[in-house]
């Protein structure tokens, strides 16, 4: 199977002014070494669980089986759940549907007025549901559940809920998984050691992916293909390891901006899931040990050609203070030649494709950031499959986790998400969370001098 390669060339000092020094990053030998040892570790005692589902076949079969036969109860799957319980599935069909696969609509914001253009164009006898939530608790998810259930009994009856809604949830415990045992509902299990946006490899991810039709064995097989490159303690052949030094060297010396740019369309949502992965896992202001430290790269999304006419003056001349992911594809899956017969002013177009241009122009918009000393890192893809996007996926979960262990932040927790749940769920009224409210009234007031 064809393998992702990753080159950091053009990240390093002197090639690149700007780049990570050659003695940075060998001092960082030892800690990077620890960081291996420590990620390891909490696969052994099972509270990381991300590690280990690219074994779970067993999984991948149940989803399968469940999605086929989702399918012979409609055409169309309509998928409710937010961050982890939305993004990697979006991410999967952009990257690896055909265009004749089965309909699958992501459902993750509550705006009343889509939510209701949704309802009144579902076909509900063609229709299947999956609500997604790992403790049931999440409020968007919740608040969404509990207006399908009124709906969709109001139309096919107690019966037809029972037909047409899988939850995925945890398997033992958790608002979601009580109702959906009282109601009668299908289950698919969330692991109680993965979070959400480590989650696309379980069932979160793989039973939308089945009912699209997509190879989610090939897909597993890809990510336990990366997990063996993500072994060595040695940062020089661990990608995930030599990528997670580099982008927090850039972070603690002055570059806590990470752009990632596919020059791929079907990769765009790939770097959205990133940037969840990424803000939520390493955003933190304490340690691992409790004590106050302030960490965080912002990652954002470019997409290439697209975004060199709307970002790339800000990152070519503006502040030295980004470091830059492209993600690269060998086989495009179509390269479309130029004809022969082309007006006089295009002449430099003959002889070759637009497949050639979108990678020149990833090639300049990589040699002139280095030009100008901005750093940057390149994966190379040899196309777009289940088994590329797998590596893909665990790669950069592996990276998380070893970036958190360099920066002795806890990766795998998101309590600056709690505390705004924690707000909203009081304003809802919901009992327990009175005092989440307190001292807010001042804050919760316009001052008039600053409204216009």
């Amino acid at each position: 199977m064809s393998a992702v390669c990753f080159d950091a060339s053009l990240a390093i000092a002197p090639k690149v002014e700007h780049g990570i020094p050659v003695a940075d990053v060998d001092a960082k030998n030892d800690l990077a070494e620890a960081a291996v040892a420590n990620v390891l570790g909490k696969v052994a005692d099972d509270t990381l669980g991300f590690w280990n589902l690219p074994d779970d076949k067993a999984l991948a079969d149940t989803c399968k089986a469940m999605a086929d036969d989702a399918r012979s109860k409609g055409s169309r799957l309509v998928v409710f759940g937010i961050g982890g319980s939305s993004l990697g599935g979006r991410m999967l069909q952009s990257a690896l549907a055909a265009p004749d696969a089965a309909d699958v609509t992501f459902v993750d914001n509550v705006d009343p007025h889509s939510l209701d253009q949704l309802f009144a164009t579902l076909d509900w006898s063609d229709t299947v549901f999956n609500v997604i939530s790992k403790s049931g608790g999440t409020v968007e998810t919740a608040a969404q559940f509990v207006l399908l259930r009124e709906k969709i009994i109001a139309n096919l009856g107690h019966d037809g809920y029972q037909a047409r809604v899988v939850a995925t949830t945890d398997p033992e415990k958790g608002l979601l998984h009580d109702i959906a045992a009282a109601d009668g509902l299908q289950t698919l299990p969330i692991p109680d050691n993965v979070g959400g946006r480590f989650s696309v490899l379980t069932a979160v991810g793989l039973f939308p992916a089945a009912f699209m039709g997509l190879d989610i064995h090939s897909l597993l097989a890809g990510a336990a293909a990366m997990r063996e490159r993500c072994l060595p303690p040695d940062l020089r052949k661990n990608p995930a390891l030599m990528n997670a030094v580099l982008h927090t060297l850039c972070e603690q010396q002055g570059k806590p901006i990470h752009v990632m740019m596919p020059y791929c369309d079907r990769l765009r949502p790939f770097a959205e899931w990133y940037v969840q992965l990424w803000a939520e896992s390493l955003g933190k202001c304490v340690n691992q040990a409790g004590q106050p430290q302030v960490t965080g790269p912002t990652p954002l999304v470019a997409l290439g050609a697209t975004d060199q006419h709307s970002q790339i003056q800000l990152y070519t001349e503006g502040p030295a203070d980004k470091v830059f992911t492209f993600l690269a594809v060998d086989d495009a899956g179509a390269d479309m030649a130029f004809p022969d017969d082309v007006p006089a002013g295009y002449a430099y177009l003959k002889g070759h494709s637009i497949g050639k241009l979108l990678d020149a122009e990833r090639r300049g918009t990589t040699l002139a950031l280095a030009r100008l000393g901005r750093p940057s890192v390149t994966l190379h893809l040899p196309e777009v499959s289940a088994h590329t996007i797998g590596q893909l996926l665990f790669m950069y979960e592996a990276q998380t986790a070893f970036a958190g262990e360099i920066l002795d932040v806890n990766a795998f927790d998101q309590p600056g998400v709690e505390m705004g749940k924690r707000i909203a769920f009081g304003l809802m009224g919901r009992d327990g969370y009175e005092s989440d409210l307190d001292g807010l009234d001042a804050l919760a007031t316009p001052d008039d001098a600053w409204c216009a």
